[in-house]
């Protein structure tokens, strides 16, 4: 039986981060990954209060049942993590497994193999929890603290599965019925405070994963108010003939690096003095549109000789140092440099000349702009 203060912290937690998924991450950004995460708390949420009455009407079964959903639980969240990255996603899996221990450790909750058969399934859990890691670590760098919770809950799970297996070596994988229910009291603690640890990193960093989104290296091309306001000015530029318009790409470089490098808060310190410097540097007639935190695109009307000076005075100001930066911290920009004279005055021609552009200067080694030469196409 599951001691009670377990139990009603577990059906608390479960619904909190049921209500939490549903309200801040599937209704704020509805989409198929979010959708699958919610669903694994929903039954997560289920089954905890399954778990309580099965310990109040003393259901063997009951309780059994409940116990293989809630491993089944953990597997739509790799589920989820899978469809976020956009590779299959294997939703079948879940199903077959989740369906098959639900019916599976219910039948045989009383039968001498029943230890054996709740150690199996723990362990395939753990091996979900593994491939749950694997998908963060693939996140990257980036989202590093993000992922962080889960990646360590996934951790613990998988040496939770392997204190089954040694638990069971150890009694020798007792079958009377007496005996396995003392043999399994470890497990069952282990799974209850694994649910309870689980479930709380999980909605951490499934919350964040779903409010930041899927990433992507390539400037937005969305309706904004930037994009409304640049193609007005060069439709109007390009009635009149004037060409001293250009498009500014300008990315922080190596912004992985830094983030690897210092912590979060430092490495916001960083992009935060670095979208300053941008800012302050450029005239009030330029149009600004960060892209992430750690890129800008501005539309500016001056001719060449103009835009040099500006870019020079730019780059120096970004990597001059600053007191708040991280000790031993040198910070550079690269700059792609797309005029209308050379590309023309579509938005999204610009956009894409500028960021090739500042993608060659990073290739260049950094701290320097590269202008587009030759009409684009």
């Amino acid at each position: 039986m599951i001691n009670s203060g377990v139990s009603v912290v577990l059906v608390a937690l479960s619904t909190v981060n049921t209500a939490v998924m549903v309200g801040l991450a599937f209704l704020y950004r509805p989409s198929r990954a979010t959708g699958i995460w919610t669903f694994a708390f929903t039954l997560a949420m289920i089954t905890s209060y399954g778990w309580v009455a099965a310990d109040a009407m003393g259901s063997v079964s009951l309780r059994a049942a409940c116990a293989a959903a809630m491993l089944g639980a953990t597997v739509f969240i790799w589920v989820g993590l899978r469809v976020r990255r956009g590779a299959r996603s294997y939703t079948w899996i879940a199903v077959v497994f989740t369906l098959t221990c639900t019916i599976v450790l219910p039948l045989t909750a009383e039968l001498d193999a029943f230890s054996i058969i709740f150690r199996a399934a723990f362990v395939v859990a753990g091996v979900f929890a593994a491939l749950t890691l694997a998908e963060l670590v693939r996140i990257g760098a980036r989202m590093r603290h993000e992922t962080l919770p889960l990646a360590v809950a996934s951790a613990g799970f998988i040496i939770f599965s392997v204190l089954s297996v040694a638990d069971g070596l150890m009694r020798g994988f007792p079958t009377g019925g007496a005996g396995a229910g003392d043999a399994l009291s470890l497990i069952r603690d282990l799974n209850s405070m694994a649910s309870i640890v689980y479930g709380t990193a999980a909605m951490i960093t499934l919350l964040l994963l779903s409010r930041e989104g899927a990433s992507t290296p390539h400037v937005t091309l969305t309706t904004t108010p930037f994009r409304a306001v640049a193609e007005d000015r060069l439709r109007r530029a390009e009635a009149a003939g004037d060409p001293w318009w250009c498009l500014l790409d300008i990315r922080l470089d190596d912004p992985e690096d830094l983030r690897e490098a210092f912590s979060a808060a430092d490495f916001s310190r960083i992009a935060d003095r670095f979208a300053r410097d941008v800012t302050s540097v450029l005239p009030p007639d330029a149009d600004i549109e960060s892209q992430g935190d750690s890129g800008i695109v501005v539309l500016l009307p001056r001719p060449e000789g103009a835009v040099r000076q500006l870019l020079a005075r730019l780059l120096d100001r970004v990597a001059t140092a600053d007191s708040a930066r991280p000790i031993a911290t040198r910070v550079s920009a690269s700059i792609g440099w797309a005029s209308v004279d050379t590309v023309g005055y579509d938005l999204d021609e610009l956009l894409a000349a500028a960021r090739a552009a500042s993608a060659q200067a990073h290739r260049s080694g950094g701290d320097r702009w590269e202008r587009v030469t030759l009409p684009v196409g």
